[in-house]
């Protein structure tokens, strides 16, 4: 009787390894004769596809959190009551405070505007991890509505960091400071970009998710006979 070779799924390289067992003999025979394959743990491997899942939702929600990252206090909507009655909420940073907190901010004198690009850049770069780490989520054992909640709300920080870093580049230049208009068209473009990209991947895990509710519905009405 020769080997049996069984697949295990590593939850550290993301491949497929194979493992010889069950090897020869009368008594695998009977085994075989009756389970049709070697004995796997169920319990191990469940655990395996959760621990895996669980590291793949830090790194999502860690970049995401890098993404929302921003040298400036996080402005602030109004709230609902404030809107009906008119008032304004005194302590509240408004998309105006965030702009002038950070053009004060930015030094020094004669080189604002390039400390500006090189904070937009950090910013997109760490926009760009997000997006391949979110399309690797695509693949991932499990998807929850809680990793697409994470990617859009990463959209939303990107929208706001587009208009706080342009209105910036135009404080700057009403203030005297060289600003290049080209760079701010750059800026602009790039992040519409990743805010396109990261919509399409949300789009997708949506996707997967419905999917993967449609296949164990499917699977159920089988199991019970349709």
């Amino acid at each position: 009787m020769g080997r049996v070779w069984l697949t295990r799924f590593s939850s550290e390289s993301g491949h497929v390894k194979f493992k010889s067992s069950c090897q020869g003999g009368a008594a695998a025979l009977a085994i075989l004769s009756l389970t049709g394959a070697c004995a796997v743990n169920p319990l191990a491997s469940d655990n395996s596809f959760k621990m895996q899942t669980i590291a793949e939702r830090d790194l999502l929600v860690d970049a995401a959190r890098d993404v929302e990252a921003a040298p400036w206090p996080k402005p602030e909507p109004v709230s609902i009551i404030a809107r009906i009655t008119g008032g304004a909420e005194d302590d509240r940073v408004s998309h105006s405070d965030a702009v002038e907190i950070y053009v004060t901010a930015l030094q020094p004198a004669g080189l604002r505007f390039e400390r500006l690009s090189l904070d937009a850049r950090d910013n997109l770069d760490a926009a760009a991890r997000l997006s391949r780490i979110a399309d690797n989520a695509i693949i991932s054992p499990r998807v929850t509505m809680n990793d697409v909640v994470t990617v859009e709300n990463a959209i939303q920080a990107l929208r706001e960091h587009r208009k706080i870093y342009t209105g910036a580049a135009r404080q700057l230049e009403k203030l005297g400071e060289p600003v290049d208009e080209d760079q701010i068209d750059a800026i602009r473009t790039a992040y519409s970009a990743s805010i396109r990209s990261l919509g399409n991947t949300a789009d997708m895990l949506a996707d997967r998710i419905e999917k993967d509710r449609t296949e164990t519905i499917a699977a159920r009405r089988a199991y019970n006979g349709g």
